[in-house]
């Protein structure tokens, strides 16, 4: 094919669009929709697997000591946790430490100068069990002994984070599946309409010696089109959604700075592109397959 027939096979691609508009407008609407939604679900997926990652690097279970014990109990516990397979992490903090960690928290070190934190904040040993499931158990063992007050369980938020992580992807799924579905019924019969439209024109097409490939493009560059405006404007929505989002709920998820969403320049980009990409595939692909199907070329 020469380069003058390609460019003009482009061209009747561009005002194939101009020919049927409402089509056209559903099909870009759909497209839009899928991956508005796609993005949507992709963006609060990639959070939720950041928020199980910060919540899995942050021990789940303290220890408090009675704050009449002395050191040496407490070391002692710490130690047998040493011995214990399934502690994959553990930290004894003394009274000084935690009194530490309080006043930082609080912002307001003036207001505890004259503290005496030796006879009113305890011993702690913060730690992380291999599996989250063996922590009740582990709770019961150690409050037999003697000189621990309670042991405090943080495990609730991973368990409420896993639970999200496996409906948003089973959702998604489901959903992306039906709109997929309503996506390349809609590209086909856009494409089998076109078909219909220009039948006439492309039997004569066919008649004078017009390749297979000739007859495809203005067809896929329809496709294509679709894909790409659909994207662009997907796109567009997504980022505004997720920049307003963040604005307003970025570091005060769970009112924990750790628990933060990640940055909307560090995602979105990325959900972004490879909208862009899908867009053009589904398109393209969908068209190309709708041709072959619909015209005996």
């Amino acid at each position: 094919m020469s380069k003058r027939r390609f460019l003009y096979a482009i061209r009747d691609g561009f005002v194939n669009c101009t020919r049927h508009p409402l089509v056209i407008v559903a099909s870009i609407t759909t497209m839009m929709l899928l991956l508005l939604i796609g993005s949507s679900f992709a963006g609060f997926a990639i959070n939720l697997r950041h928020l199980v990652e910060v919540a899995g690097q942050e021990p789940p279970i303290e220890i408090m000591f009675k704050t009449e014990i002395n050191p040496a109990e407490a070391e002692i516990v710490d130690q047998q946790l040493e011995n214990d397979d399934d502690v994959v992490f553990h930290s004894l903090n003394t009274p000084e430490e935690n009194y530490e960690i309080f006043v930082d928290s609080m912002g307001k070190e003036d207001l505890f100068e004259d503290f005496e934190y030796e006879d009113r904040i305890p011993f702690t040993i913060n730690v992380r069990l291999s599996d989250p499931a063996l922590g009740e158990n582990f709770r019961n063992k150690l409050l037999e002994n003697p000189n621990i007050k309670d042991v405090f369980m943080e495990d609730e938020v991973m368990k409420l984070l896993n639970d999200l992580m496996r409906g948003v992807t089973t959702t998604s799924i489901i959903v992306m599946i039906v709109l997929g579905l309503i996506t390349v019924f809609i590209i086909s019969n856009m494409v089998r309409i076109s078909v219909l439209a220009r039948s006439h024109e492309i039997n004569i097409m066919k008649y004078l010696g017009a390749t297979n490939a000739y007859i495809r493009i203005p067809f896929l560059v329809q496709g294509l089109l679709v894909g790409l405006i659909g994207s662009l404007l997907s796109s567009v929505l997504f980022t505004i959604i997720y920049h307003t989002i963040y604005q307003h709920f970025g570091d005060d998820i769970l009112n924990r700075a750790s628990f933060a969403l990640i940055p909307s320049m560090e995602i979105v980009p990325f959900i972004v592109l490879a909208s862009i990409l899908i867009g053009l595939f589904i398109g393209g692909l969908f068209s190309g397959l709708s041709v072959k199907k619909h015209v005996n070329v």
